[in-house]
């Protein structure tokens, strides 16, 4: 039920903006009643929220099925696969997503899963010796998760800023950051 409730808001808010979605227009493509919805979420933010944690959930998967690739490459790969992925689904898309980020935030904070899955890729590679030691991994995790959220949140809000070229460079010199010597 609560998947179906998630599916039907994304589809609404993709065809239609999230402003112009109801909680009604979401429950009827869900066929559930309102009350059914509110089983699941206290609030719409609260849906926002769960449905903004969905789409970020196979970010730590995409990071480690390339287990044998040195982590700055994964890294700058990872970022580049998320540029490609959020201008190629258009202008509904890039609304919903900042509307997501200024409704729920982004979910960086430290224990949160974006920060974890950076901070295990980090130690992952401090553990391989293509990271250095020079920052606690925690540290490099905030700036990773601040950079990424960051490129986002200026191609949300400002038309002209090429997330493409924008977050591969923010990639490269995060690396250049990260690595110890050449990789």
């Amino acid at each position: 039920m609560r998947e179906r409730i998630l599916q039907a808001a994304f589809d609404l808010f993709l065809s239609q903006g999230m402003e112009a979605t109801k909680l009604e227009d979401i429950c009827a493509r869900a066929d559930v009643a309102n009350r059914t919805f509110f089983n699941h979420f206290s609030t719409r933010q609260d849906m926002v929220r769960a449905l903004a944690e969905r789409r970020l959930a196979n970010l730590h998967d995409v990071l480690f099925d390339l287990v044998d690739e040195p982590v700055p490459t994964r890294l700058l790969g990872l970022f580049d696969n998320i540029s490609t992925v959020l201008v190629d689904s258009g202008d509904t898309y890039r609304e919903m997503i900042g509307t997501m980020l200024g409704t729920v935030g982004f979910g960086g904070e430290r224990g949160s899963g974006l920060h974890d899955t950076f901070l295990e890729l980090i130690k992952d590679g401090v553990s391989r010796a293509e990271v250095s030691t020079r920052h606690d991994p925690a540290t490099l995790a905030d700036i990773v998760v601040g950079a990424l959220v960051g490129s986002i949140v200026t191609w949300t809000v400002d038309e002209t800023y090429s997330l493409r070229t924008g977050l591969h460079d923010v990639g490269v010199a995060l690396c250049d950051l990260l690595v110890i010597g050449d990789l």
